[in-house]
């Protein structure tokens, strides 16, 4: 996407654009209706349409980016985009000299820490990824604002790394659990949280709490079949280790 920060238009005929957790800058057209082109979120649960001339191919997109900021070294913005297609190409070295070139010429927008964020959970660099949260945090409330809850997200992604960090010495389930509450404190509408909580509990070894918290999730309608599936199945993997001889109950 050429402009904004993953907002799409959503019915048909509107001028309105917003954004929506899960719909990023490098995302694969669902379907295409003239000049509209359709893409659906990561979860599944939110669709909205871009305007073709408001794109550019995935392929095409690095050398697109590379003259704007050849004729405009200080355009934050373009570093951002050409970053977000490094990282799609797997130019993961150059997706992070972009990412920091565009902080560090916009060191006050919340969204570009939380893409480095991302981008240095992918490289398994845990504590680049958590400082990058926390800064996101600080400058969330005069940074552009989001269709979604920023701030909860940012929460929900400190949390996963807490969780999941190859680096052990990184993982610190009490953290997770505290950040995943964070996040659920400022919006209980998302069912992928309580996921989230789940896993942070499952990693403290409180499985009956991870139950509870899966269960929560999948009374939430609306998110993809697919993660659906995926929660009941790791549902019933929490319970039968509950059930397994050896495990303590209350």
């Amino acid at each position: 996407m050429l402009k904004g920060m993953g907002e799409v238009h959503r019915p048909l005929d509107s001028a309105d654009v917003s954004s929506s957790v899960g719909i990023n800058l490098v995302m694969p057209v669902m379907r295409v209706e003239g000049r509209h082109l359709w893409v659906v979120s990561t979860s599944g649960g939110d669709s909205g349409w871009v305007d073709s001339a408001d794109v550019r191919r995935l392929p095409q997109a690095v050398p697109y980016f590379t003259a704007s900021i050849a004729r405009d070294p200080r355009d934050w913005d373009a570093y951002m985009r050409r970053a977000e297609a490094e990282h799609a190409l797997n130019d993961r070295r150059a997706a992070t000299i972009d990412y920091t070139r565009a902080i560090e010429l916009h060191p006050s927008e919340a969204f570009l820490y939380l893409r480095r964020g991302r981008h240095y959970n992918t490289l398994r660099a845990c504590g680049e990824a958590l400082a990058d949260f926390e800064q996101a945090v600080s400058v969330a409330p005069t940074s552009a604002p989001q269709g979604y809850n920023l701030v909860a997200e940012l929460y929900s992604l400190e949390s996963g790394v807490y969780s999941g960090c190859s680096d052990s010495t990184r993982r610190d389930s009490r953290r997770a659990i505290v950040a995943i509450q964070h996040a659920i404190a400022l919006d209980s509408t998302r069912a992928t949280f309580f996921v989230i909580l789940a896993a942070a509990y499952a990693g403290s070894g409180d499985l009956r709490a991870a139950v509870e918290a899966l269960k929560r999730a999948l009374a939430f309608p609306g998110a993809a079949p697919s993660y659906r599936n995926e929660w009941r199945r790791q549902l019933d993997e929490y319970e039968r280790a509950i059930a397994a001889p050896g495990v303590r109950r209350p």
